[in-house]
């Protein structure tokens, strides 16, 4: 929590003052406040301005809250580029042959072979 600062306004060394509760006022809501329990005020002893840091454990889950909406993001293109490029069906289909779920031209289990865009059997699989 004691991590060294300097000061924005002059260069000098930060303190640690304690964590300040926003509650809102004029011109704030919710809305426009970080999600946060608490942020950590530190003070410049040389000139007097105050910052105001998220605590560090409160970054790390927004850190970690941003690289999952990536990946997922990320998944989301992936699967709208296979879509697009017809490797998979937008939508889940029950094997001809075997009868489980599945979006793959190719049936993982059987080994059927589906037209994705007919949605007709080209290849029967070897049912199990």
């Amino acid at each position: 929590m004691e991590a060294k600062k300097t000061c924005p306004a002059c260069g000098g060394t930060m303190e640690y003052e304690r964590v300040v509760y926003l509650e809102g006022g004029p011109g704030l809501n919710r809305d426009t406040l970080p999600a946060a329990p608490g942020m950590e005020l530190y003070i410049c002893p040389t000139c007097g301005r105050g910052e105001l840091y998220l605590p560090q454990k409160a970054l790390e889950r927004r850190k970690e809250a941003r690289r999952e909406e990536e990946e997922d993001r990320a998944w989301l293109r992936d699967f709208q580029e296979k879509v697009k490029a017809g490797e998979i069906a937008p939508q889940l289909f029950l094997c001809p042959t075997c009868g489980n779920p599945r979006r793959d031209r190719t049936c993982p289990f059987c080994g059927s072979v589906v037209d994705l865009k007919t949605m007709e059997e080209i290849c029967p699989g070897k049912p199990s």
